[in-house]
């Protein structure tokens, strides 16, 4: 569950979402791990973004 609470903050964070007010509690992360997290998800967007419509992206973890 911990792991699934700090991928969604972190999705929140970088995409603009509300971080503060009811119903959302602490930040899972520090400071460090959303920089990193943010870092991640900008790499991700950006290459998702140079695919052309009709192809795909593979991505190995």
């Amino acid at each position: 569950m911990r792991a699934e609470l700090a991928v969604n903050w972190a999705y929140r964070v970088w995409s603009g979402q509300r971080t503060e007010g009811r119903g959302l509690g602490r930040s899972p992360l520090d400071e460090q791990q959303i920089a990193l997290a943010s870092a991640a998800l900008d790499r991700a967007a950006e290459r998702w973004s140079e695919v052309a419509e009709g192809e795909s992206l593979v991505w190995q973890w």
